[in-house]
């Protein structure tokens, strides 16, 4: 009996690995740049719109972060076609970000405090080190196309492209560190990119949405494999002036808030 109990262990760690704590670049978040949608749902003209915002974010204890405060901002232009290819866009978005953290341990992250694999991590935690608050800052790029639907008053899409990142930071330098000691493994190098894909449902408010618009919006980033991938849902109120404004949860950077200024040509 003992001697399966040892064969079904082995077993086991060669299927799954040894499960060290995760740790990612935070330029792996997604964009917390909205995509913006036609003011109304009648208008079909070929148009250009910037929007630029700012916004914060917050995590207090998810992905083997916790404390972090961060603030930044975005910038980006949609190029929207016209006549029958009216719900064709595409569009580019650039971000800059910077804050602090601390180090935690998350469950759902591979980090578990009762585990001996995690042990010499969770030491580490526990030294001056570990409890230290570490500075970060990013760059991030997407550029995205889709289609952009509205039938009466319902908003309705999709679209795909790729987020590219770029940092250096005290928290990526520990970050490597940690992986070259074996007590976590370091999902992102400094710089990275991976797939993008958006999709969207809301509703023109009002009659031809003379009161703005409320979108919900689902984004994912891959960057290859099963496990490696982000998430967020964000919820964006726009006003017909241009104006807008809402909030987005993901599982790296968990609460963010934004708001900014849209203008069309």
């Amino acid at each position: 009996m003992k001697k399966e109990l040892i064969l079904l262990a082995a077993m086991s760690l060669a299927l799954t690995g040894c499960l060290q704590p995760n740790a990612r670049s935070m330029g792996a978040t997604l964009m917390s740049a909205p995509l913006m949608h036609r003011s109304s749902p009648d208008s079909t003209s070929q148009e250009v719109s910037v929007a630029a915002s700012g916004f914060y974010g917050h995590t207090g204890d998810a992905y083997n972060v916790e404390d972090l405060n961060a603030g930044g901002g975005n910038v980006s232009v949609t190029y929207r076609l016209g006549g029958v290819y009216s719900p064709l866009f595409m569009n580019v978005a650039v971000a800059a970000l910077g804050g602090s953290l601390r180090f935690g341990c998350d469950r759902d992250s591979d980090c578990d405090k009762n585990s001996p694999v995690d042990k010499k991590y969770i030491d580490w935690l526990e030294s001056d080190e570990g409890s230290e608050s570490y500075s970060f800052w990013n760059g991030q790029q997407r550029l995205l196309v889709g289609v952009d639907l509205s039938f009466g008053y319902a908003i309705v899409g999709a679209g795909a492209g790729v987020q590219l990142f770029q940092g250096g930071s005290d928290y990526d330098d520990m970050r490597e560190k940690l992986d070259e000691a074996g007590l976590v493994d370091n999902l992102d190098n400094e710089s990275g990119f991976g797939v993008v894909s958006s999709v969207w449902l809301g509703s023109y408010l009002g009659c031809h949405g003379q009161y703005g618009n409320l979108v919900a919006e689902m984004n994912v980033l891959n960057k290859g494999g099963f496990n490696n991938w982000v998430s967020s849902i964000k919820w964006t109120y726009t006003h017909p002036t241009g104006f807008f404004g809402g909030a987005a949860y993901g599982n790296l950077m968990e609460m963010t808030l934004f708001a900014g200024k849209e203008f069309v040509f």
